[in-house]
């Protein structure tokens, strides 16, 4: 574990500072059934106390009093636990729209994995104060990529770009760079670094080595090396798959390998429904790109301009032969990732949002559906994964991702149980962020307002802006 994880939360504390003195009030939920997430039981008829962005009390509603003045919200029937945390997001290729669709799918905790980040501060900050509606963000800062790859991106002509890759790649080539780029990034607010593709293996260690020296983590994209160079390097996540022709053969191998990155701390977010996202029929992910009005797709009315601009570069880029390349894939992923869980590996949700299909908020449930279907997990389990478990990987466990006195009030109301279904995560009551409360109107109102969203109509941020959508 590497020191700097304390820095966010102490960011945490801080966020919840400011936003007590905004929401002083009390709110008490009273008769839900709570799913704490500390691996105690459910408890039902429960009373929960929230004294301005902190839970203050948690108990049976027979023996817990509701303070004099308090709001009251009867959770009667209803099902409580902590807000979700999604740990493979790109907030700023979904724009600032997306922000809601968090919130309004439960989501509290976002960890952008690389994006603009100027404007990523400056989003994370109007949260902070209350001027937006959004989750709590854990940022990245820019992209590490190799000089090759930022080389060949150069090569294609500007009229072809879609996204401004100079304000969110950094080009990585060689160790004395690497060094040099991480001092300079460890200096900025930031929480972590992450690497998508590495120019060779002594930079890829330079950059571990360098990060390890800032007390940095460092997590991002795998593939290009073998699990044992993960290791020997020091990379403190591993998120998407490793390369097949990467691990051995022999299951018991395998097992032995995901129990060195348990005893780590080496934790993968597999983002399964990215890979199962690619796998659709092409002529439905064409015409969910072409459906303004969400008739194909209702989600797909929430998106903002230059996501489906992105998208539509993407579907470009997608054959059938490579969809069979990735569907040669898939079970391959499916047994390393069920593998790594059964060896005692950390298997975290993240669904990498702005992926063609890949919807912000959304995508996170069907994430936790994949978990609990595809891999087998208990509906518990898979919870975890999005709660309590991220919670500790990013140092913030003492703040958020379980339902206990003192921690941070983010919390999300479910209709039906979670347990019995995994499915009704998505059947969504209410959403409190940091002791804010958004009752069911609230969330649809809020969802109207990205519907309408400026950047639903123009894209503000891509390499050329793009006159506003048709109307149809």
């Amino acid at each position: 574990m590497r020191a700097r994880v304390t820095t966010l939360l102490g960011l945490l504390v801080a966020v919840s500072a400011v936003s007590a003195q905004s929401v002083p009030t009390t709110l008490v939920i009273r008769g839900a059934t709570v799913i704490a997430m500390t691996g105690a039981p459910p408890l039902s008829n429960a009373t929960v106390v929230i004294r301005g962005d902190r839970i203050a009390a948690v108990g049976p509603s027979a023996v817990t009093p509701i303070p004099n003045g308090a709001r009251l919200l009867d959770g009667t029937g209803r099902y409580l636990l902590p807000g979700l945390i999604e740990m493979h997001a790109h907030v700023s290729k979904a724009r600032a729209s997306s922000l809601g669709l968090f919130v309004a799918n439960g989501v509290t905790t976002v960890r952008d994995m690389g994006g603009d980040h100027d404007e990523l501060l400056g989003w994370r900050r109007e949260i902070r104060a209350g001027r937006r509606i959004g989750p709590r963000l854990v940022i990245a800062g820019p992209y590490l990529e190799s000089a090759d790859n930022i080389a060949r991106m150069r090569k294609d002509p500007v009229h072809e770009r879609v996204e401004p890759f100079e304000r969110l790649r950094i080009a990585v080539g060689s160790p004395d760079e690497a060094r040099r780029i991480v001092r300079a990034l460890a200096i900025k607010e930031l929480d972590f670094l992450k690497i998508r593709t590495v120019q060779d293996m002594a930079t890829y260690r330079a950059i571990n080595d360098a990060a390890e020296e800032q007390g940095l983590k460092v997590v991002g994209h795998v593939s290009q090396f073998s699990p044992e160079a993960v290791l020997e390097a020091g990379q403190d996540g591993a998120d998407h798959f490793f390369a097949p022709d990467t691990l051995n053969p022999s299951r018991e191998q395998r097992l032995q390998l995901w129990r060195r990155f348990a005893e780590r701390g080496v934790p993968n977010v597999p983002t399964l429904v990215t890979l199962r996202a690619a796998l659709a029929p092409l002529d439905r992910l064409k015409a969910v790109v072409d459906d303004l009005h969400g008739r194909v797709e209702p989600r797909r009315r929430y998106l903002s301009r230059f996501m489906v601009q992105d998208w539509k570069e993407q579907v470009l880029e997608t054959s059938s032969e490579r969809q069979d390349l990735l569907r040669s894939l898939w079970d391959r992923v499916v047994r390393d990732t069920r593998e790594m869980h059964e060896a005692g590996m950390e298997v975290l949700a993240g669904s990498d949002v702005a992926v063609l299909d890949v919807y912000p908020g959304w995508s996170l449930h069907d994430e936790l559906g994949l978990f609990v279907d595809v891999l087998g997990m208990s509906p518990m389990e898979a919870l975890e994964r999005a709660t309590r478990r991220p919670a500790r990987f990013l140092g913030a466990a003492d703040a958020i991702g379980t339902i206990e006195r003192g921690k941070i009030a983010d919390l999300l109301l479910l209709t039906h149980d979670p347990l019995n279904d995994i499915g009704n995560t998505r059947r969504i009551a209410g959403v409190v962020v940091a002791g804010v409360m958004h009752d069911r109107a609230a969330l649809d109102r809020l969802l109207a307002s990205v519907e309408v969203a400026p950047d639903r109509r123009r894209d503000n941020w891509g390499r050329y802006r793009s006159v506003p959508a048709p109307q149809r």
